[in-house]
């Protein structure tokens, strides 16, 4: 018996046998060139589809005002058949089946290379601020319907072997669903039949086009997770409605909507438990019949998966983010080998390169969307070199990882007595333990590929002469010292970490320079632990620095647990525990307090007194990740690739 024997069991999806119970979720990738595939889309598809039973391709948008962005795909030019084409071939020249979305993007998404706005049932942007989109005619409405059928054609031709449409996660057709999106005066608006009455015509018109060709399903929403549009009750009302329609063949459910803050619990981050919205997600099965169940949302591990299987509600499992992080998951967990499985840590870095319209990679692997130059394990080195790096932190972890991979003959020295640098204490801030698994891999890794590992000793020049490398990468990071503040007990994020115990009554600040992970760590831990905390910064954006789906649900629990942002206001002085502030919008200042302490979040010099003694001594080495320049963890893993690779 395998603990796997639920996701081993093969299933009859809508009449198409898929192998096993895992599916990669559509998801955008920005691979495109001119709304086109590429082989950027063939070659990262195919690595993924050498484990999973099914792919469902990122959607096809299937009108022009639906576009978006310019890495998007077309389902209205038949110039993207041939690409469509080779991304079919080669799945299923890998064993997976694959299915495809198609969807209209409505009010979230205008054609910006187009200058076309933004369609959607009414003029309510979906964010305050948001660009206000046209409210589409009856005319319009049946154009796009009609498109909805021309695309599912288009699908059809291009081999796909089924299909969903996606009413959910506040696309067009959930906009007329939802009351908060929804407020026409037309037989479409109003009561939930008339806005039912759009989404409906639109699916049956695919089901009655596709009937016989192949199955059709509906990617749909369990819960809008936002005051005013739709929760759990409407949605099993809708989706009772939808599954009512002939030819609907299965449901793909997940949770959210298209809105500020609603679209991150979608992509929920690593501050979220597993499958968090499981139980909802199972409570569709009463109104669904026997039609096929498939979920995703923040499953890391293949035992996930399994467990949600073995509840018997739920038929098939998503796994979009794992296997972005490590497409060989499957592989390796069924061989017994799960810790060396290399986990999705879930930092959102991924979905943050979609919402700033750049192509898609992954912070733990940033072969994501280079499959064409990059495979997993680097091509062996045609000149084998001896191999030095510095700096044991994640950035310095990774490239001596992949530097042995290659042939190299790698000694990594590390002046702590462990490794991970800043991830052994960032895991502990409230809701980043993920971070421990992440150090944990890279350790474990160096051990897999023979890499030598010296901790506890400093690094000198006469140290590295003693190693005589012919090849030296410096990840030495930087450093954090907290700045003297106004008589005020000051301490680094780091040390602020550290604290621990029960902060009920402190009053603590927060002087915000760098609007990233390591501020919103400290506030949320030490919130947690009972202090009052204030956040005074500069910039008027709060969490300017983390990605935008993961800001949206860290802003959320920021304001559950109290913590006050001052935005726009500079430090300028105080006394006796006291912070006077001057207001940037009126220069105008403001006193605060009295604090017990002061948290100085700052970026942190780039260590390079090594670096410099090295190229004093004539040596050239390579530099990486915050050594360069203190950045994010995305750039740090990225740099070791980079130089890694080029050894």
């Amino acid at each position: 018996m395998s603990r796997y024997d639920r996701v081993l069991e093969p299933f009859d999806l809508a009449g198409v046998t898929v192998r096993n119970r895992i599916f990669l979720p559509a998801h955008t990738t920005n691979f495109g060139v001119d709304f086109l595939p590429t082989e950027r889309h063939v070659a990262y598809l195919r690595e993924r589809a050498k484990s999973v039973g099914l792919v469902i391709v990122e959607p096809l948008r299937v009108h022009r005002t639906s576009l978006g962005r310019s890495g998007g795909l077309s389902g209205s030019d038949r110039r993207a058949l041939d690409g469509l084409k080779r991304i079919v071939a080669a799945v299923r020249d890998e064993g997976a089946r694959i299915f495809v979305q198609i969807t209209h993007a409505g009010r979230h998404g205008p054609n910006d290379t187009d200058g076309l706005p933004a369609w959607g049932p009414s003029a309510i942007p979906w964010v305050a601020g948001g660009e206000i989109p046209h409210a589409m005619s009856r005319a319009e409405m049946i154009a796009v319907r009609d498109a909805y059928v021309e695309t599912a054609e288009l699908a059809a031709e291009a081999g796909f072997e089924g299909m969903e449409v996606h009413i959910g996660h506040g696309h067009l057709l959930h906009q007329f669903l939802s009351p908060s999106a929804n407020q026409r005066g037309d037989d479409y608006g109003g009561s939930a039949d008339n806005r039912l009455r759009f989404p409906l015509e639109v699916l049956g018109a695919v089901t009655r086009a596709m009937d016989g060709v192949l199955p059709v399903g509906i990617r749909t929403s369990v819960d809008d997770v936002q005051a005013g549009a739709l929760g759990p009750e409407d949605q099993r009302a809708i989706t009772a409605r939808a599954v009512q329609v002939p030819g609907v063949a299965f449901v793909n459910a997940s949770v959210a909507a298209y809105q500020w803050p609603s679209i991150g619990h979608h992509v929920a981050d690593m501050a979220h438990p597993p499958h968090p919205f499981r139980d909802l997600t199972e409570a569709l099965r009463p109104v669904i019949g026997a039609l096929p169940l498939l979920t995703a949302n923040r499953y890391r591990t293949l035992a996930e998966a399994e467990d949600t299987l073995a509840r018997g509600q739920i038929d098939m499992v998503g796994m979009n983010r794992a296997h972005m992080a490590d497409p060989a998951l499957m592989q390796k967990s069924l061989a017994g080998r799960e810790d060396e499985v290399r986990p999705c840590v879930a930092h959102n870095f991924c979905i943050g390169q979609v919402g700033a319209h750049r192509p898609i990679s992954c912070m733990m692997n940033p072969v994501v969307g280079r499959e064409e130059h990059w495979s997993e394990t680097p091509a062996p080195s045609a000149a084998p070199k001896r191999v030095l790096v510095v700096g044991g932190g994640p950035a310095g972890m990774e490239a001596a990882r992949l530097a042995a991979l290659a042939g190299h003959a790698v000694t990594l020295r590390e002046r702590a007595e462990t490794l991970g640098g800043v991830l052994g204490i960032a895991g502990t801030g409230a809701g980043r333990g993920d971070l421990l698994r992440m150090r944990d891999w890279l350790t474990g890794a160096l051990d897999r590929a023979g890499v030598r590992v010296v901790t506890g000793q400093e690094v000198t020049l006469r140290s590295i002469e003693a190693d005589a490398p012919e090849r030296i990468i410096l990840a030495t990071g930087a450093t954090r010292t907290a700045r003297a503040a106004f008589g005020l007990e000051v301490r680094t994020v780091e040390q602020a970490l550290a604290l621990g115990g029960d902060l009920t009554g402190r009053r603590i600040a927060i002087r915000d320079d760098e609007g990233g992970w390591a501020t919103l760590s400290a506030a949320e831990t030490l919130a947690g632990l009972g202090a009052r905390v204030e956040i005074f910064q500069v910039p008027t954006a709060p969490l300017w620095s983390v990605s935008l789906y993961s800001r949206m649900t860290a802003l959320e629990r920021l304001a559950a647990r109290g913590v006050a942002f001052r935005l726009g206001h500079r430090l300028t002085g105080g006394d006796g525990g006291r912070l006077v502030c001057t207001v940037a919008a009126t220069q105008e200042t403001a006193a605060f307090g009295p604090f017990d302490l002061l948290v100085d979040a700052a970026p942190g010099t780039p260590a390079t007194d090594l670096g410099t003694a090295l190229e004093d001594a004539g040596a050239s080495p390579l530099v990486i990740g915050d050594a360069v320049a203190p950045r994010t963890l995305f750039e740090a893993m990225q740099d070791a690739h980079r130089v890694a690779r080029s050894l």
